[in-house]
């Protein structure tokens, strides 16, 4: 798996379509991969759903079925749409990437037609012009689109607008960057989500490409609340709300099913590369419920259904420090007065990950971090955290997910032990471990 493309509830099921390279666990030509689930964490692969449109190994070349959404008309009928890069040979420029709508078989299994829909972006724009996310607009009665791209070199948002899901014209530009994020890197807005929630719209958006020059961390996530009316978008303010302070929660994209907003990202680390032998490249989120605060920020939050693969809570040999069973993912709650606490996570082979709130930040590093890197939070009161950590990957929610960190090590595949170290221990109220079950076991 390279990257989630869209995950769509139909008749009681989860499917997931998400992009990856079958041949290989390096990049290379892209398709999409089905899979089917009744839980979100167990589930079944079924035949590959989108291939390229051109043999792109026989030419050398890389492209295929980009990033894209599920959409469900107002006729009830699914549809996607996707971003096909036609055959490339340089990774960051001079490729061309065009939009498609597929109509698939009625089991899913396959495409029934493929329409291409957009060729070229406005003026301004360039090569980067991709990943469609699609809605009906019931107060206008007409569909609409947002697209990733760059104007004039500034990461943007673009809108466009159709009558029948087919002909689609370029409404305006929906959110454009300041100049800071283009001065740094950023090279345009990958994978837009844009949804209702909770009567508020949200706009969330990657810049690929962008290092924050005050901490080094790449191509970070930020969402953005307001209203929409009369085709704008106008956010409650114009600061960026980061979502995941580890940066390794990439390319999110939500879905709405039994009443909730969910989300799934990639887990990808852009620092620190796989290393050999193993067979796949970047790995899915655990699934997160999305909401708002009373602030109207973004909160994020694992669904509770990984509840029941807990397998039991993990046994203590002090407060505060849990032995943990090797090779089961872990789940570590902590809530009362956390300023200043410490989490100690130790692995079979002497590696270690720390995560620690110093001076109003969290602070996540494993094994790889040498310190140019800071991957810290924006300042927060801590009063409730939950971790989990799974085969090198550590997910944090802080706050009831209103501050959310990712990252990913190679070096730390399994846990021996958790510490939990406090000046303040007494005023930490409740603290609770758990091992896990695998979601691939019965």
């Amino acid at each position: 798996m390279r990257s989630l493309r869209r995950i769509e509830f139909v008749d009681g099921r989860y499917h997931l379509f998400y992009q990856f390279h079958p041949v290989e666990s390096e990049w290379g030509p892209m398709h999409w991969g089905h899979a089917v689930s009744d839980d979100l964490y167990r589930w079944i692969h079924l035949p590959v759903f989108l291939h390229p449109e051109q043999n792109l190994w026989s030419l050398g070349a890389t492209g295929g079925a980009f990033s894209g959404s599920a959409f469900v008309g107002p006729e009830g009928k699914l549809s996607f749409y996707y971003t096909e890069r036609l055959p490339a040979y340089d990774l960051f420029k001079d490729y061309k990437e065009v939009q498609k709508r597929v109509l698939p078989s009625a089991d899913l299994l396959r495409p029934d037609a493929t329409k291409l829909v957009l060729v070229n972006g406005p003026d301004g724009s360039a090569h980067d012009f991709r990943d469609p996310k699609v809605w009906y607009d019931a107060a206008c009665g007409t569909y609409r689109m947002v697209l990733g791209a760059a104007i004039d070199g500034d990461p943007a948002v673009l809108l466009y607008g159709s009558e029948d899901g087919e002909d689609w014209k370029f409404l305006s530009v929906l959110y454009r960057a300041p100049e800071h994020f283009r001065r740094h890197g950023a090279r345009c807005v990958e994978c837009p989500d844009f949804f209702e929630l909770d009567g508020h719209h949200v706009l969330v958006m990657g810049f690929v490409g962008y290092t924050e020059p005050e901490t080094g961390r790449h191509n970070l996530l930020y969402a953005q609340v307001g209203t929409f009316e009369g085709d704008r978008f106008m956010p409650a303010t114009p600061a960026l709300q980061e979502l995941d302070f580890g940066t390794d929660f990439y390319a999110m994209q939500s879905f709405l099913a039994k009443d909730r907003q969910i989300a799934f990202a990639w887990l990808f680390n852009w620092e620190f590369r796989k290393p050999g032998g193993p067979p796949y490249s970047g790995e899915l989120s655990l699934p997160r419920v999305l909401g708002l605060d009373a602030q109207r920020n973004l909160t994020m939050m694992p669904e509770k259904g990984c509840q029941r693969l807990r397998a039991r809570t993990l046994p203590q040999t002090a407060p505060c420090q849990f032995t943990c069973e090797p090779g089961r993912p872990v789940e570590l709650s902590l809530a009362g007065d956390l300023d200043g606490v410490q989490v100690i996570a130790r692995g079979s082979d002497g590696e270690s990950f720390r995560l620690a709130h110093s001076a109003r930040r969290l602070e996540l590093a494993v094994a790889e971090d040498n310190g140019d890197i800071k991957y810290r939070s924006a300042p927060l009161t801590l009063e409730r955290l939950t971790l989990f950590f799974d085969r090198g990957v550590v997910e944090v929610f802080a706050n009831g997910g209103a501050v959310c960190g990712t990252r990913r090590t190679y070096k730390i595949t399994d846990l021996t032990s958790l510490e939990v170290k406090s000046a303040y221990r007494g005023r930490i109220e409740t603290y609770e471990a758990w091992s896990y079950d695998s979601a691939w076991s019965n």
